[in-house]
Parts: structure tokens; sequence; C-alpha cells
């Protein structure tokens, strides 16, 4: 398993875990896998499995961003106590968006740091598109 992350100095604790590109190929059809790029990027060309759910699109949208990220999180039938992974195109947006999760009770969502970069760098790795 990978270590949790550090909070930097003087951030709170964060709850979920980092994982690599191993995790994520080990759980592939285990546990649910959240790309939260943009829809074009996702239509293009994803790890295999993932779902789409747009963090750029909820900051987009009037009102709360995490309420409104999180409210896609439940329409899409991953809450609070389900365990699943988050990735981006180079770590920031998850995190971004993990750190979202955990600021509305989720604790069990994984954070792939490396996201999508870090998978096609290996070109072993399956992709779907």
């Amino acid at each position: 398993m990978a270590p949790s992350r550090s909070p930097d100095e003087g951030s709170p604790p964060m709850s979920y875990e980092i994982v690599d590109a191993a995790y994520v190929l080990d759980n592939l059809g285990v546990l649910p896998i959240v790309d939260v790029r943009p829809g074009f990027m996702y239509a293009e060309s994803r790890i295999p499995g993932a779902q789409s759910i747009e963090l750029m699109a909820a900051k987009e949208a009037p009102g709360d961003t995490a309420e409104c990220f999180v409210g896609r999180f439940a329409e899409a039938g991953l809450g609070p106590d389900d365990e699943f992974v988050v990735y981006c195109h180079n770590g920031g947006l998850a995190r971004e968006a993990c750190d979202l999760l955990e600021s509305r009770g989720y604790t069990r969502q994984k954070c792939y740091e490396g996201s999508w970069v870090d998978w096609i760098a290996d070109g072993t790795r399956p992709i779907e598109s």
C-alpha cells in the first residue's frame, strides 16, 4: 500500500493515500477510477474503465465548487465511504479533487499523483480510447 500524503507544514493532515501506477494497474477492474481532466482529454484516451467527473466543469458552475463536485460523485454512485482512485493529467487537479472531497467528508479516495503523464510514460500500460 502506498504511504499517506505528507501534509505541507501548517496544513491539516490528509486522510487520503497517494498511490502509484503499480497500485492503479493492480486495481483495474477492482476499484473505481475517476478521471477529473476536462472531457475532451477523457474522450481522447484514458485509463481503462475510468469514469469522467470533470473538476474544471464544477469550478466553472455557479455556486459552491466543492458542493457541485461532490454532487457529481454522488450522482456517479461514489459516496464518502467508497474507495476509489482519482487521477488527472499531471497530478495537480487530482490532489485538488481529493482535497475537495476530503473537505466534504470523503476519506477513502486515493490520489494517483503521477496521473496520466506517468501512466503513458510506460508504453506497456493499457489505454482506452
